[in-house]
């Protein structure tokens, strides 16, 4: 590792906190009217915790506002989507779901950009997660934006990229992580940031790896 890689992390956690508590305020008012609206609309529990891989393999529970209603049923949550209810589709369409995860900002059980954190079984599932756990996981990073893109992703695929980010991480990687996901996020729909060189991988697909398995694991909502 080059001395200014070396020299980043304790600048990237410094960044995490700044941005963590500019925009704390701001959060805490939308996530006091979406916890009324859950209220009103499906009762508690507001949020939901979910115990998650983190930084050098340990575990943390991972915070997040509740979406779906009744017991999770077998097989992949996000094939429940008879669970999803009205007011957690619009969440979810708002992309307001993951706010409570800037408190793991604080913490520093999270970063703003790295690989998202993955259930165990999900790691197990992905050979282990190779060097993804040698940084904190993130709330956005390559395979996010591959998955915005495409709509689908495979575990093995979301591995590669996570290590990728592992051997590029650096302050104009989060830059431009950042920026790429700011696009997603306030942009058309269906709008394609330039994202060339991560392509699906459609050797997975060849081999016979539905699709159906490739949606975000990390976004899995088992207990909602």
């Amino acid at each position: 590792m080059t001395p200014s890689r070396s020299l980043y992390p304790p600048i990237k956690r410094c960044l995490d906190l700044a941005v963590a508590l500019v925009l704390l305020g701001p959060t805490l008012l939308i996530l006091a009217v979406a916890a009324l609206a859950c209220l009103v609309l499906q009762g508690p529990p507001v949020l939901i915790s979910q115990q998650r891989i983190g930084r050098h393999g340990n575990p943390f529970h991972l915070l997040k506002l509740r979406t779906m209603a009744g017991p999770p049923g077998i097989g992949r949550a996000y094939r429940e989507r008879d669970r999803l209810t009205g007011y957690g589709r619009v969440i979810r369409r708002l992309r307001l779901d993951e706010l409570p995860q800037l408190l793991h900002l604080l913490t520093g059980a999270m970063s703003l950009v790295g690989p998202r954190p993955l259930l165990a079984e999900h790691v197990l599932a992905a050979g282990g997660g190779g060097r993804r756990h040698e940084v904190r996981p993130g709330l956005t990073c390559y395979a996010q934006l591959e998955l915005a893109e495409h709509g689908y992703l495979d575990r093995y695929r979301q591995v590669s990229l996570d290590e990728e980010y592992v051997e590029r991480i650096g302050f104009r990687t989060d830059l431009e992580i950042l920026s790429r996901t700011l696009a997603v996020l306030l942009g058309p729909k269906r709008h394609r940031p330039p994202l060339a060189r991560f392509e699906p991988d459609r050797a997975g697909i060849a081999a016979g790896r539905p699709r159906s398995e490739a949606r975000d694991p990390s976004s899995a909502d088992a207990t909602t």
